[in-house]
């Protein structure tokens, strides 16, 4: 029960935010015409672009794999990413997609240790591109954002949030560079996520050259990312310049991922219709359309991971009988 209590109160955050949004018949009306309204074009686009930055995603994964000796095959590894991504999708809150590679890895023989230390590299490689190329978005129309009010106060909201991880993680890396992050008392808050990190900062600095060209290509997955969400825009007649768009992606990004609603559903289109009709006065109606719209473009990938199923569930039967 304590596994799915956060899934349930997820489900029941995003129920509660939709039925709120889509509450009045006039609304539900309008969403729909927009719907029904978009440009197939610009669709397929998105489709391709949400795509392409799945598979960037692959191959940067496929990069620490190599980094910690682990050695599954390309085919392996596309069909794992993909597994994970549905997971991630489709079940959020249940069983996590990273929880799901490191099952797969471990019942194949592979090293529990580097299995982990993989999928954390990745998650952490992603990090560092959102904390860049957020900062760099958001300060470039700095200005611009700021002329509401309330997406002024989001901004800073997620300024605050960015500074407080980088300070986090510095703290980690000094403690990790001096090794006396082992030394810390059992009873340390956070300690074995601490250690985790510290072998993951290792292995950073070893392979600095794998991780440079890592970390490109996580910037690549999360431009993949904005760009998708820009091109649904498009599809529902939304024509604004893309630099101003990505400006107010990394709010809606950082804000409907924090883990209070199943996938951001709710949480997501409630900021589009804020961040959208405050900076463009953009109807309710068409700034929804324009979340759902990216949103779905990204989750039917995941869609893909459901072809390789039941090898995984096979793995895991075999994981967790020893």
């Amino acid at each position: 029960m304590k596994r799915w209590t956060p899934f349930l109160l997820q489900s029941l955050v995003s129920i509660a935010l939709l039925v709120w949004i889509f509450w009045k018949k006039d609304f539900r009306t309008q969403t729909w015409q927009v719907l029904t309204s978009a440009h197939p074009g610009w669709l397929m686009a998105g489709f391709l672009v949400a795509g392409a930055g799945n598979l960037i995603g692959v191959v940067r994964w496929s990069i620490f794999l190599r980094v910690l000796g682990i050695s599954i095959g390309p085919w392996d590894t596309l069909r794992l990413s993909f597994v994970g991504l549905f997971f991630n999708t489709f079940l959020v809150g249940a069983v996590g997609g990273d929880a799901v590679k490191i099952v797969w890895l471990v019942a194949k023989g592979q090293p529990k240790t580097a299995s982990l230390l993989s999928v954390l590299m990745d998650r952490m490689s992603g990090f560092g591109a959102l904390i860049l190329c957020s900062t760099l978005f958001m300060i470039w129309r700095l200005d611009w954002l700021m002329r509401s009010a309330v997406v002024a106060g989001l901004v800073k909201s997620v300024f605050a949030y960015l500074l407080l991880v980088v300070l986090l993680l510095g703290i980690s890396f000094l403690l990790s560079a001096r090794g006396l992050t082992r030394r810390l008392p059992q009873r340390f808050p956070f300690r074995k996520v601490i250690i985790e990190f510290t072998e993951a900062y290792l292995q950073f600095v070893l392979a600095w050259r794998q991780t440079l060209v890592a970390s490109l290509l996580s910037i690549l997955v999360l431009l993949a990312y904005f760009l998708t969400f820009y091109l649904s825009a498009r599809a529902f007649g939304l024509q604004v310049p893309v630099v101003e768009f990505f400006a107010l992606m990394p709010a809606v990004d950082i804000i409907s991922a924090l883990p209070i609603s199943l996938g951001g559903f709710g949480v997501r289109e409630q900021l589009f219709v804020t961040l959208l009709g405050d900076l463009w006065e953009v109807p309710a109606a068409q700034a929804v359309s324009i979340s759902l719209g990216g949103a779905l473009l990204s989750m039917l990938w995941g869609l893909f991971g459901v072809l390789v199923l039941p090898g995984y569930h096979q793995a895991a039967r075999t994981v967790f009988r020893r």
